[in-house]
């Protein structure tokens, strides 16, 4: 079958992004239709709550004004009781006796505090109807009798037919005196009352009375109620019953009445009474209403019959009432719908956004979880390392190329497809724990060797739960054989070690951990604990109390990068108590980014015995130095002395050598000096004496001791010094020494017919003294040597101009002893200069100015 072919046959890829991008749009319409719908919902339950509080509201707040209401109507209904209870006991007076003067109803109305009792009251009284009215203490009528000097007023049977009312007694009579003994009579009002309550023998009101029969500047009132004469003869009936004696009566004060009835009125609610319903006889019993008031919000109007009269009463609620009312919560309930409302449309709006956010997540890791799953797929597919998956059992599910051609390898006939692993890796325990195992599995053929695995065996769950296996297998034969080569190489250089006696120590300089040799532990005389975390440090309490310093200052320098090793030679006492020499030799064998050291390793080794030989061969040169420099000064002083002789003679061959024998012994002289010095600096015999001294002494009393040295070389001598006085701090004999010495071999190996330069320069902290010679340069090879005792270059020309190597070795001893420093630079333009540093003396006086430049020149005979 063709490729076109096939390509027919196949399926259409599935594209998840298209159809994720349509779910995607579809969702999203969904979505703002159900947000809409959701915001629809919450306005209008928003606006169904809104009315609700609103309802509940209105009636609670009509329940408060109707029980406000009802509260002043109670207190109304108490105050026409009182006023009852008033009359009846005026009327109660006036039956006890039929005879009351006027100080007797003054006492009644004292005694009762009538008038205080009932602040409504303005007074209480007894009237009477009659044909004519007389004046008190003037006229006598048929129906009273008066007695002057007593005042005192006899009731008799009083004619109802007649349209005459007068008042008898009245309490408080000062303010009310003239309507004593007047005729009421002439008011209908009143009259049409007296008739009624006479004809009803009820109390009767005649109603707020004419200003011209008040007694007060504010509206009165009186209450008749009839008296009658109890009837003798009980079987008589009530309208047959008594006589009619009079009124007993009370003036009322109508404001009075209707104010301060609870102490709600005038501060929440205002009442006002219309009389038999005439709308213009209307009280208003509160007058605390702001001009320009709106209209109240709550009104009751109620109707009583009191005391024969008709009465409306209108109850309206004032503005502090309507602002108590709790209809700011109908429209705080309605904001917080309104709120809600916006949370819910900005949290769906979020919830949209989000649900799309998440979705175009899904729909790309989707795409991510599908390249990195073919990825993995084409990874472990070309990977080198054997990997296979089983089932709990062993059972083989799935297995990548290399371990196709690897179990292959391993069992070459064998068709492990779903096979079980134990059939191929015999041997391997399936059960064992997660990790690495190592595996000998035998040769496949005979001309092989068994082959060492790998194994390293991790267990999950699949998402059904069910257990699966993965194995990473490894050949690792060739490195386990090369590992065994190793082990046997060490082996055989841990011998070595041992037989030469070198102790080998690596520090950790970072953990503060070290591990040692058993050469080092033995050479030390130091117990082998594997267990000390440590061991290297442990020497230190075992090392000579002057060498200590001397190990850990070669180290210190060494771990700060100022030097590439860290030698040192210290005594640790012995098993015996001897004291042994080590020597000790380490580098930094890593060091961080940031230059800082990491690892130090190196050596020690016993060097007692060879320290002993070293010391007898130090003191046999010194020894030998000693004998030959007295007998050299005695030859050389006789040779001296023989060619003073020869001086005016013809020379001939005896003077030829007695200079060839005053050279040498010159220069044996100077060998034996030098080593007398070497071993003075070796056995730390070296004494010092430093002061402050001036350079430019210095520098010209050196010019002037090598100025006759310097014209066998044919060279010149120029001597730069300081514009300014300086003063260093030195021994004067050592340095003019080092000076010798440099300018010695500058002359030496300097060209012919050139300068050889002193010079010195002021630093922050010393003074830098350097010669510079114009000459062969120093061989790259020799550099790392020069300061080295016996050193010299390998040249004929060092060889033909002398020298024993000890003189600059002895100079940087010499140098570093005073506190300076010693170095040169040699370049390839045949410049050569050497420099030595000495500290500046601190104490010394301040300089004093010189010429600026002093330039000496010196030239050879």
């Amino acid at each position: 079958m063709t490729g076109d072919a096939i390509g027919l046959t196949r399926e259409a890829p599935f594209d998840g992004g298209q159809v994720s991008g349509k779910f995607s749009m579809t969702y999203d319409v969904k979505a703002k239709w159900i947000q809409k719908i959701v915001l629809v919902f919450c306005l209008g339950l928003s606006f169904l709550c809104f009315q609700i509080v609103h309802n509940i509201a209105e009636r609670r707040s009509n329940e408060s004004f109707n029980v406000l209401v009802d509260q002043g109507s109670a207190a109304l209904n108490r105050r026409g009781e009182d006023l009852n209870r008033t009359l009846d006991g005026v009327a109660g007076l006036i039956l006890a006796s039929y005879s009351v003067s006027a100080a007797e109803m003054a006492r009644y109305a004292q005694a009762l505090k009538v008038v205080e009792n009932v602040p409504t009251l303005d007074a209480i009284g007894f009237a009477t109807f009659d044909k004519s009215v007389p004046r008190l203490g003037t006229a006598k009528n048929s129906g009273w009798t008066i007695d002057d000097h007593n005042a005192t007023i006899t009731v008799t049977e009083s004619d109802p037919t007649s349209d005459h009312l007068s008042i008898r007694v009245m309490e408080p009579s000062a303010p009310n005196m003239r309507f004593l003994d007047a005729d009421f009579g002439s008011n209908p009002q009143i009259l049409a009352a007296a008739k009624t309550a006479f004809e009803t023998r009820e109390t009767q009101s005649t109603g707020v009375l004419p200003p011209a029969f008040s007694s007060a500047a504010h509206p009165q009132a009186f209450l008749l109620k009839p008296v009658f004469k109890p009837s003798q003869n009980p079987t008589r009936t009530d309208a047959q019953q008594g006589e009619f004696l009079g009124f007993a009566f009370v003036v009322v004060n109508v404001p009075q009445v209707f104010q301060d009835l609870t102490v709600s009125q005038g501060k929440l609610l205002d009442l006002s009474i219309v009389f038999d319903g005439n709308e213009t006889e209307v009280l208003e019993a509160d007058q605390q209403s702001a001009p320009g008031a709106t209209s109240p919000e709550y009104s009751v109007l109620r109707s009583a019959h009191r005391f024969g009269k008709s009465i409306s009463l209108r109850w309206d609620s004032r503005p502090e009432f309507e602002a108590e009312q709790p209809f700011r919560a109908r429209w705080f309930v309605l904001g917080l719908g309104f709120l809600v409302t916006a949370l819910v449309g900005v949290n769906s709006s979020i919830l949209i956004k989000r649900n799309r956010t998440v979705s175009e997540l899904v729909r790309r890791k989707s795409r991510e979880i599908a390249t990195r799953t073919m990825e993995k797929r084409a990874i472990l597919g070309n990977a080198m390392l054997a990997i296979v998956s089983v089932t709990q059992s062993g059972r083989i599910i799935h297995a990548n190329e290399a371990s196709r051609k690897f179990l292959s390898l391993t069992a070459p006939d064998a068709d492990w497809n779903g096979t079980n692993l134990a059939e191929l890796l015999p041997g391997f325990d399936i059960t064992s724990a997660d990790g690495w195992t190592k595996l000998t599995v035998p040769a496949p053929h005979a001309n092989a060797g068994p082959l060492i695995l790998e194994v390293e065996k991790k267990t999950w769950q699949t998402a059904d739960g069910e257990t699966r296996i993965t194995l990473l297998l490894r050949d690792i034969t060739a490195n386990e054989r090369l590992a065994q080569e190793v082990a046997e190489t060490e082996q055989r250089l841990n011998l070595a070690l041992i037989g030469a006696e070198i102790g080998v120590f690596d520090v950790n300089l970072k953990q503060n951990t070290s591990v040692v040799s058993e050469t080092w532990c033995k050479s030390l005389h130091i117990a082998a604990e594997p267990a000390r975390r440590n061991p290297y440090v442990e020497q230190f309490s075992r090392m000579h109390p002057d060498d200590l310093a001397v190990l850990q200052k070669a180290e210190a320098t060494c771990i700060a990068g100022l030097s590439d090793r860290a030698e040192a030679r210290f005594r640790i006492r012995g098993e015996n108590g001897e004291w042994r020499w080590i020597k000790s030799e380490a580098v930094i064998a890593e060091r961080a980014k940031d230059g800082t050291a990491l690892r130090m390793l190196g050596i020690q080794t016993d060097i007692t015995e060879s320290y002993k030989l070293e010391q007898m061969k130090r003191d046999f040169v010194a020894t030998v130095s000693h004998e030959l420099r007295t007998p050299l000064t005695s030859v050389n002083g006789a040779l001296a002395l023989m060619q003073a002789q020869q001086q005016g003679k013809e020379p001939d061959g005896s003077a030829r050598l007695i200079e060839i024998g005053i050279k040498n012994c010159d220069r044996l002289l100077s060998l034996v000096n030098d080593i007398l010095d070497m071993e003075k600096i070796n056995t730390g015999n070296m004494r010092h004496d430093t002061q402050p001294e001036d350079v430019a002494d210095i520098l010209r009393l050196a010019t002037e001791q090598l100025e006759t040295y310097a014209s066998q070389w044919n060279v010149n001598v120029e001597v730069n010094a300081p514009a300014f006085a300086q003063c260093i701090r030195t021994d004067k004999k050592r340095v003019m020494q080092v000076l010798t010495n440099l300018l010695s071999n500058a002359c030496k190996f300097a060209y012919s017919g050139t300068t050889v330069c002193l010079s010195a320069e002021h630093m922050s902290d010393c003074t830098k003294i350097s010669v510079r010679n114009v000459g062969p340069s120093i061989p790259e090879d020799f550099r790392d040597k020069i300061f080295q005792p016996f050193s010299q270059a390998d040249n004929s020309n060092t060889r033909e101009r002398g020298g024993t190597g000890l003189g600059l070795n002895i100079s940087r001893h010499l140098v570093e002893a005073m506190g300076g420093t010693i170095g040169f630079e040699s370049g390839e333009n045949d410049e050569t200069v050497f420099w030595f540093t000495c500290p500046r003396a601190m104490d010394a006086p301040l300089p004093e100015k010189q010429d600026p430049l002093v330039h000496e020149h010196q030239n050879a005979a």
